[in-house]
Protein backbone atom coordinates (compact mmCIF):
# COMPACT_ATOMS: atom_id res chain seq x y z
CA UNK A 1 0.00 0.00 0.00
CA UNK A 2 2.73 2.41 0.77
CA UNK A 3 4.94 1.40 -1.86
CA UNK A 4 1.61 2.36 -4.55
CA UNK A 5 0.85 5.72 -2.68
CA UNK A 6 4.83 6.42 -3.43
CA UNK A 7 4.59 5.76 -6.93
CA UNK A 8 1.48 7.72 -7.94
CA UNK A 9 1.99 10.62 -4.96
CA UNK A 10 3.88 13.06 -6.98
CA UNK A 11 1.09 12.97 -9.68
CA UNK A 12 -1.86 13.27 -7.63
CA UNK A 13 -0.11 17.02 -6.19
CA UNK A 14 -0.01 17.91 -9.95
CA UNK A 15 -3.35 17.16 -10.44
CA UNK A 16 -4.80 18.78 -7.39
CA UNK A 17 -2.70 22.28 -8.66
CA UNK A 18 -3.89 21.47 -12.04
CA UNK A 19 -7.90 21.63 -11.03
CA UNK A 20 -7.04 24.82 -9.50
CA UNK A 21 -5.91 26.27 -11.97
CA UNK A 22 -8.31 25.27 -14.13
CA UNK A 23 -10.69 26.72 -11.71
CA UNK A 24 -9.42 29.91 -11.65
CA UNK A 25 -11.21 32.84 -13.44
CA UNK A 26 -8.37 35.37 -13.06
CA UNK A 27 -5.45 33.47 -14.82
CA UNK A 28 -2.95 34.86 -15.75
CA UNK A 29 -0.38 34.57 -18.85
CA UNK A 30 1.73 33.60 -16.66
CA UNK A 31 0.13 30.82 -15.03
CA UNK A 32 -1.81 29.42 -18.53
CA UNK A 33 2.00 28.74 -19.09
CA UNK A 34 2.69 27.50 -15.53
CA UNK A 35 -0.26 24.84 -16.62
CA UNK A 36 1.57 24.06 -19.43
CA UNK A 37 4.46 22.56 -17.54
CA UNK A 38 2.29 20.67 -14.87
CA UNK A 39 0.74 19.38 -17.85
CA UNK A 40 3.82 17.83 -19.38
CA UNK A 41 4.78 17.03 -15.32
CA UNK A 42 2.05 15.06 -14.70
CA UNK A 43 2.59 13.24 -18.12
CA UNK A 44 6.37 12.61 -16.65
CA UNK A 45 4.96 10.96 -13.22
CA UNK A 46 2.39 9.01 -14.59
CA UNK A 47 4.95 7.31 -17.04
CA UNK A 48 6.75 6.67 -14.24
CA UNK A 49 3.81 5.12 -12.08
CA UNK A 50 3.58 3.15 -15.19
CA UNK A 51 7.24 2.02 -14.43
CA UNK A 52 7.30 1.34 -10.88
CA UNK A 53 3.92 -0.41 -11.25
CA UNK A 54 5.88 -3.21 -13.45
CA UNK A 55 3.66 -1.94 -16.43
CA UNK A 56 5.72 -3.69 -18.75
CA UNK A 57 4.20 -3.44 -22.03
CA UNK A 58 2.68 0.07 -21.80
CA UNK A 59 6.19 1.49 -20.40
CA UNK A 60 7.82 0.39 -23.40
CA UNK A 61 5.57 1.87 -25.45
CA UNK A 62 5.34 5.36 -23.41
CA UNK A 63 9.46 5.31 -22.54
CA UNK A 64 9.91 7.89 -25.34
CA UNK A 65 6.88 10.02 -24.19
CA UNK A 66 8.72 9.55 -20.38
CA UNK A 67 12.43 10.97 -22.20
CA UNK A 68 10.46 14.03 -23.87
CA UNK A 69 9.04 15.21 -20.68
CA UNK A 70 11.42 14.32 -18.34
CA UNK A 71 13.94 16.77 -20.75
CA UNK A 72 11.51 19.43 -20.95
CA UNK A 73 10.32 20.10 -17.34
CA UNK A 74 13.36 22.14 -16.38
CA UNK A 75 13.39 24.13 -19.74
CA UNK A 76 9.95 24.71 -19.58
CA UNK A 77 9.75 25.82 -16.24
CA UNK A 78 13.31 28.33 -17.07
CA UNK A 79 10.88 29.71 -19.61
CA UNK A 80 8.45 30.25 -17.27
CA UNK A 81 10.68 32.16 -14.96
CA UNK A 82 11.59 34.41 -18.11
CA UNK A 83 8.08 34.84 -18.68
CA UNK A 84 7.58 36.30 -15.53
CA UNK A 85 11.01 38.18 -15.68
CA UNK A 86 11.68 39.91 -18.96
CA UNK A 87 9.39 38.37 -22.13
CA UNK A 88 6.31 40.44 -22.21
CA UNK A 89 4.42 37.87 -24.64
CA UNK A 90 5.72 34.65 -25.39
CA UNK A 91 8.93 34.35 -27.97
CA UNK A 92 8.42 31.40 -29.73
CA UNK A 93 11.93 31.23 -31.01
CA UNK A 94 12.86 29.80 -27.68
CA UNK A 95 11.06 26.64 -28.30
CA UNK A 96 14.62 25.78 -29.49
CA UNK A 97 15.11 24.75 -25.42
CA UNK A 98 13.08 21.65 -26.39
CA UNK A 99 15.28 20.46 -29.36
CA UNK A 100 17.46 18.18 -27.07
CA UNK A 101 14.37 16.80 -25.28
CA UNK A 102 12.91 16.10 -28.86
CA UNK A 103 15.51 14.71 -30.59
CA UNK A 104 16.44 12.01 -27.59
CA UNK A 105 12.66 10.99 -27.46
CA UNK A 106 12.81 10.83 -31.60
CA UNK A 107 16.06 9.09 -31.22
CA UNK A 108 14.47 6.44 -28.83
CA UNK A 109 11.27 5.80 -30.42
CA UNK A 110 12.94 4.89 -34.08
CA UNK A 111 15.17 2.43 -31.69
CA UNK A 112 12.38 0.92 -29.88
CA UNK A 113 10.46 0.48 -33.79
CA UNK A 114 13.64 -1.46 -34.93
CA UNK A 115 13.82 -3.94 -31.99
CA UNK A 116 12.48 -7.11 -32.07
CA UNK A 117 10.20 -8.48 -28.87
CA UNK A 118 12.87 -10.40 -27.92
CA UNK A 119 15.22 -7.43 -27.76
CA UNK A 120 12.51 -5.15 -26.13
CA UNK A 121 11.56 -8.10 -23.61
CA UNK A 122 15.66 -8.45 -22.79
CA UNK A 123 16.27 -4.50 -23.23
CA UNK A 124 13.06 -4.12 -20.30
CA UNK A 125 13.81 -6.97 -17.53
CA UNK A 126 17.54 -7.09 -18.07
CA UNK A 127 18.08 -2.94 -18.67
CA UNK A 128 15.20 -1.61 -17.01
CA UNK A 129 14.17 -3.47 -14.31
CA UNK A 130 17.72 -6.00 -13.80
CA UNK A 131 14.87 -8.91 -13.14
CA UNK A 132 17.35 -11.28 -15.13
CA UNK A 133 21.21 -11.25 -14.83
CA UNK A 134 23.09 -8.84 -17.39
CA UNK A 135 24.59 -9.91 -20.36
CA UNK A 136 28.13 -9.81 -21.61
CA UNK A 137 26.99 -8.91 -25.20
CA UNK A 138 23.78 -6.84 -26.46
CA UNK A 139 22.63 -6.03 -30.19
CA UNK A 140 23.41 -3.13 -31.86
CA UNK A 141 19.98 -1.54 -31.36
CA UNK A 142 20.17 -2.36 -27.61
CA UNK A 143 23.42 -1.27 -27.22
CA UNK A 144 22.28 2.20 -29.34
CA UNK A 145 19.08 2.24 -26.14
CA UNK A 146 22.11 2.03 -23.57
CA UNK A 147 23.60 5.17 -25.15
CA UNK A 148 20.81 6.97 -25.32
CA UNK A 149 20.34 6.33 -21.23
CA UNK A 150 23.58 8.05 -20.84
CA UNK A 151 23.29 10.94 -23.47
CA UNK A 152 19.96 11.59 -21.22
CA UNK A 153 21.70 11.78 -18.20
CA UNK A 154 24.27 14.19 -19.25
CA UNK A 155 21.83 16.26 -21.29
CA UNK A 156 19.18 16.42 -17.97
CA UNK A 157 22.91 17.92 -15.78
CA UNK A 158 23.15 20.36 -18.02
CA UNK A 159 19.55 21.52 -18.32
CA UNK A 160 19.71 21.64 -14.55
CA UNK A 161 22.10 23.61 -14.24
CA UNK A 162 21.84 25.85 -16.87
CA UNK A 163 18.11 26.53 -16.29
CA UNK A 164 18.93 27.46 -12.26
CA UNK A 165 21.91 29.92 -13.33
CA UNK A 166 19.98 31.73 -15.69
CA UNK A 167 16.65 31.35 -13.84
CA UNK A 168 18.58 32.83 -10.64
CA UNK A 169 19.95 35.66 -13.04
CA UNK A 170 16.78 36.25 -14.20
CA UNK A 171 15.04 36.81 -10.66
CA UNK A 172 17.83 39.18 -9.30
CA UNK A 173 17.74 41.61 -12.92
CA UNK A 174 13.84 41.90 -11.95
CA UNK A 175 14.01 42.53 -8.58
CA UNK A 176 16.35 44.93 -9.00
CA UNK A 177 14.07 47.02 -11.83
CA UNK A 178 11.47 46.07 -8.85
CA UNK A 179 13.61 48.03 -6.23
CA UNK A 180 14.34 50.61 -8.64
CA UNK A 181 10.63 51.93 -9.61
CA UNK A 182 8.56 50.74 -6.49
CA UNK A 183 8.93 52.31 -2.92
CA UNK A 184 6.80 49.44 -1.63
CA UNK A 185 7.73 46.18 -3.08
CA UNK A 186 5.71 43.78 -1.25
CA UNK A 187 3.93 41.37 -3.23
CA UNK A 188 6.00 43.11 -6.61
CA UNK A 189 9.35 40.50 -5.89
CA UNK A 190 9.52 37.42 -7.25
CA UNK A 191 10.92 35.98 -4.55
CA UNK A 192 9.03 33.20 -3.96
CA UNK A 193 9.87 31.77 -7.44
CA UNK A 194 13.57 32.43 -6.25
CA UNK A 195 13.17 29.98 -3.58
CA UNK A 196 11.41 27.41 -5.38
CA UNK A 197 13.61 27.21 -7.92
CA UNK A 198 16.60 26.54 -5.73
CA UNK A 199 14.14 23.78 -4.01
CA UNK A 200 13.81 22.19 -7.66
CA UNK A 201 17.65 21.98 -7.87
CA UNK A 202 17.78 20.32 -4.83
CA UNK A 203 14.95 17.98 -6.43
CA UNK A 204 17.25 17.83 -9.11
CA UNK A 205 20.33 16.47 -7.39
CA UNK A 206 17.97 13.48 -5.60
CA UNK A 207 16.68 12.80 -9.30
CA UNK A 208 20.13 13.08 -10.56
CA UNK A 209 21.58 10.62 -7.98
CA UNK A 210 18.36 8.58 -8.82
CA UNK A 211 19.50 8.36 -12.36
CA UNK A 212 22.85 7.13 -11.06
CA UNK A 213 21.28 4.38 -9.15
CA UNK A 214 18.86 3.66 -11.56
CA UNK A 215 15.16 3.32 -11.37
CA UNK A 216 15.61 -0.28 -10.88
CA UNK A 217 17.22 0.37 -7.66
CA UNK A 218 13.65 1.69 -5.78
CA UNK A 219 12.41 -1.81 -7.55
CA UNK A 220 14.71 -4.08 -5.54
CA UNK A 221 14.37 -1.43 -2.93
CA UNK A 222 10.91 -0.04 -2.61
CA UNK A 223 11.08 1.88 0.94
CA UNK A 224 13.81 4.33 -0.42
CA UNK A 225 11.20 5.38 -3.17
CA UNK A 226 9.77 7.78 -0.54
CA UNK A 227 12.87 9.73 -0.56
CA UNK A 228 12.55 10.85 -3.94
CA UNK A 229 8.76 10.43 -3.84
CA UNK A 230 8.17 12.79 -0.96
CA UNK A 231 11.19 15.34 -2.50
CA UNK A 232 9.87 15.94 -5.62
CA UNK A 233 6.04 16.19 -4.28
CA UNK A 234 7.08 19.08 -1.95
CA UNK A 235 9.25 21.05 -4.59
CA UNK A 236 5.87 20.80 -7.15
CA UNK A 237 3.52 21.88 -4.65
CA UNK A 238 6.43 24.51 -4.28
CA UNK A 239 6.40 25.42 -7.64
CA UNK A 240 2.28 25.13 -7.90
CA UNK A 241 1.76 27.26 -4.76
CA UNK A 242 4.05 29.92 -5.24
CA UNK A 243 3.27 30.31 -9.35
CA UNK A 244 -0.63 30.39 -7.96
CA UNK A 245 0.44 33.18 -5.71
CA UNK A 246 2.56 35.03 -8.18
CA UNK A 247 0.33 38.08 -9.65
CA UNK A 248 2.80 40.63 -10.85
CA UNK A 249 5.43 40.12 -13.61
CA UNK A 250 7.34 42.27 -16.27
CA UNK A 251 3.78 43.29 -17.74
CA UNK A 252 2.57 44.81 -14.77
CA UNK A 253 5.95 46.66 -14.36
CA UNK A 254 5.99 48.05 -17.74
CA UNK A 255 2.30 48.96 -17.51
CA UNK A 256 3.03 51.05 -14.61
CA UNK A 257 5.97 52.72 -16.14
CA UNK A 258 4.50 54.02 -18.93
CA UNK A 259 1.78 56.91 -18.01
CA UNK A 260 5.26 58.96 -17.47
CA UNK A 261 6.99 57.52 -20.73
CA UNK A 262 5.47 59.81 -23.43
CA UNK A 263 6.21 63.16 -21.72
CA UNK A 264 9.78 61.95 -21.06
CA UNK A 265 12.00 64.30 -23.29
CA UNK A 266 14.20 61.44 -25.86
CA UNK A 267 17.79 62.01 -24.68
CA UNK A 268 20.45 61.15 -27.40
CA UNK A 269 23.49 59.62 -25.33
CA UNK A 270 26.86 61.67 -26.45
CA UNK A 271 29.97 61.99 -24.44
CA UNK A 272 28.78 65.35 -22.71
CA UNK A 273 25.99 63.99 -21.35
CA UNK A 274 27.53 63.06 -18.01
CA UNK A 275 28.57 66.61 -17.62
CA UNK A 276 25.25 68.21 -18.39
CA UNK A 277 23.78 65.70 -15.97
CA UNK A 278 26.43 66.28 -13.14
CA UNK A 279 25.78 69.85 -13.52
CA UNK A 280 22.03 69.34 -12.55
CA UNK A 281 22.75 67.36 -9.25
CA UNK A 282 23.12 68.83 -6.59
CA UNK A 283 20.39 71.10 -7.61
CA UNK A 284 17.60 68.27 -8.27
CA UNK A 285 19.96 65.96 -5.09
CA UNK A 286 18.49 69.21 -2.90
CA UNK A 287 14.77 69.74 -4.33
CA UNK A 288 14.53 66.06 -3.50
CA UNK A 289 15.68 66.34 -0.18
CA UNK A 290 12.93 69.28 0.53
CA UNK A 291 10.51 66.77 -1.21
CA UNK A 292 10.71 63.91 1.46
CA UNK A 293 12.55 65.62 4.28
CA UNK A 294 9.67 69.02 4.26
CA UNK A 295 6.94 67.37 1.97
CA UNK A 296 6.98 63.89 3.14
CA UNK A 297 6.27 62.37 0.08
CA UNK A 298 7.78 59.32 1.20
CA UNK A 299 4.57 59.11 3.43
CA UNK A 300 2.29 57.59 0.41
CA UNK A 301 2.59 54.26 0.34
CA UNK A 302 2.68 53.55 -3.09
CA UNK A 303 5.22 56.20 -4.22
CA UNK A 304 7.18 55.37 -7.37
CA UNK A 305 9.87 56.93 -9.22
CA UNK A 306 7.48 57.61 -12.04
CA UNK A 307 5.66 60.14 -8.87
CA UNK A 308 8.76 62.12 -7.55
CA UNK A 309 10.01 62.63 -11.08
CA UNK A 310 7.00 64.10 -11.86
CA UNK A 311 7.66 65.93 -8.69
CA UNK A 312 10.75 67.55 -9.76
CA UNK A 313 9.65 68.06 -13.22
CA UNK A 314 12.54 65.86 -14.80
CA UNK A 315 12.24 61.85 -15.75
CA UNK A 316 12.95 59.03 -13.90
CA UNK A 317 16.27 57.88 -15.58
CA UNK A 318 17.41 61.30 -14.16
CA UNK A 319 16.49 60.65 -10.79
CA UNK A 320 17.43 56.84 -10.81
CA UNK A 321 21.03 57.82 -11.91
CA UNK A 322 20.69 60.85 -9.18
CA UNK A 323 19.65 58.47 -6.02
CA UNK A 324 22.54 55.98 -7.24
CA UNK A 325 25.41 58.32 -7.41
CA UNK A 326 24.17 60.48 -4.32
CA UNK A 327 22.96 58.05 -2.13
CA UNK A 328 24.56 55.15 -3.61
CA UNK A 329 21.23 53.54 -2.89
CA UNK A 330 17.95 52.25 -5.26
CA UNK A 331 14.62 53.96 -5.31
CA UNK A 332 13.26 51.53 -2.80
CA UNK A 333 16.13 51.88 -0.06
CA UNK A 334 16.07 55.20 -0.27
CA UNK A 335 12.58 56.14 0.49
CA UNK A 336 12.63 53.19 3.06
CA UNK A 337 15.61 55.01 4.85
CA UNK A 338 13.54 58.20 5.07
CA UNK A 339 10.25 55.90 6.49
CA UNK A 340 12.43 54.27 8.68
CA UNK A 341 13.73 57.56 10.14
CA UNK A 342 10.43 59.06 10.35
CA UNK A 343 9.11 55.94 12.19
CA UNK A 344 11.95 55.88 14.83
CA UNK A 345 10.75 59.28 15.86
CA UNK A 346 7.41 58.22 16.33
CA UNK A 347 8.68 55.60 18.42
CA UNK A 348 10.62 58.05 20.41
CA UNK A 349 7.92 60.29 21.15
CA UNK A 350 6.38 59.97 24.06
CA UNK A 351 2.71 61.55 23.20
CA UNK A 352 2.84 59.25 20.17
CA UNK A 353 4.43 56.05 21.41
CA UNK A 354 1.02 56.16 24.10
CA UNK A 355 -1.39 56.62 21.46
CA UNK A 356 0.43 54.49 18.47
CA UNK A 357 0.15 50.77 17.83
CA UNK A 358 3.29 49.61 15.72
CA UNK A 359 0.13 48.97 13.17
CA UNK A 360 -0.09 52.49 13.33
CA UNK A 361 3.32 53.84 12.75
CA UNK A 362 4.33 51.46 9.97
CA UNK A 363 1.08 53.06 8.40
CA UNK A 364 1.69 56.45 9.56
CA UNK A 365 5.11 56.22 7.72
CA UNK A 366 4.73 55.24 4.63
CA UNK A 367 4.40 51.20 4.71
CA UNK A 368 1.61 49.50 3.26
CA UNK A 369 1.40 47.07 6.15
CA UNK A 370 3.06 46.03 9.48
CA UNK A 371 4.99 42.91 8.36
CA UNK A 372 6.72 45.21 5.42
CA UNK A 373 7.78 48.03 8.08
CA UNK A 374 9.27 45.10 10.93
CA UNK A 375 11.16 43.64 7.91
CA UNK A 376 12.76 46.69 6.45
CA UNK A 377 13.28 47.83 10.01
CA UNK A 378 15.14 44.84 11.53
CA UNK A 379 17.18 44.97 8.33
CA UNK A 380 18.54 48.84 8.33
CA UNK A 381 18.04 48.84 12.48
CA UNK A 382 19.45 45.68 13.51
CA UNK A 383 16.64 45.06 15.82
CA UNK A 384 12.47 45.26 15.87
CA UNK A 385 10.58 48.15 16.09
CA UNK A 386 8.99 47.12 19.88
CA UNK A 387 12.64 46.48 20.75
CA UNK A 388 13.60 49.88 19.63
CA UNK A 389 10.58 51.90 21.11
CA UNK A 390 11.24 50.08 24.69
CA UNK A 391 14.89 51.21 24.67
CA UNK A 392 14.34 54.72 23.41
CA UNK A 393 10.93 56.06 23.95
CA UNK A 394 11.20 58.92 26.06
CA UNK A 395 8.61 58.15 28.85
Amino acid sequence: MGYSLFTIMPAFVILFWLVLFFLDDNKTKAKRFLTLFLSVALVNYTIHWCYFNHNYKTYNILESFWVFTSLSVYPLYFYYIRYLTKDIKIDYRWVWILIPAFALALFSAIIYLLMSPQEIDIFTHEILYHNRPQNEEYSTLINLQLLRMDIFKIIFTIEVLLATFYGLRYIKQFNKKVMAFYSDVQHREVSNIRCTLLFLLITAIVSSISNIFGKDFFVDNPYLLAIPSITHSVALFGVSYAGYKQFFSIRELIQDQLPLCDNEPYQEENKDESEVLYSLYDELHERMEHLLKEEQIFRNSDLRLNDLASHLGTNRTYVSRLINNKENSNFCDYINSHRIKYAKQLLSSTQKCEQMSLEDIALEAGFSSQSSFYRVFTNIEGTTPAKYRKENAEY
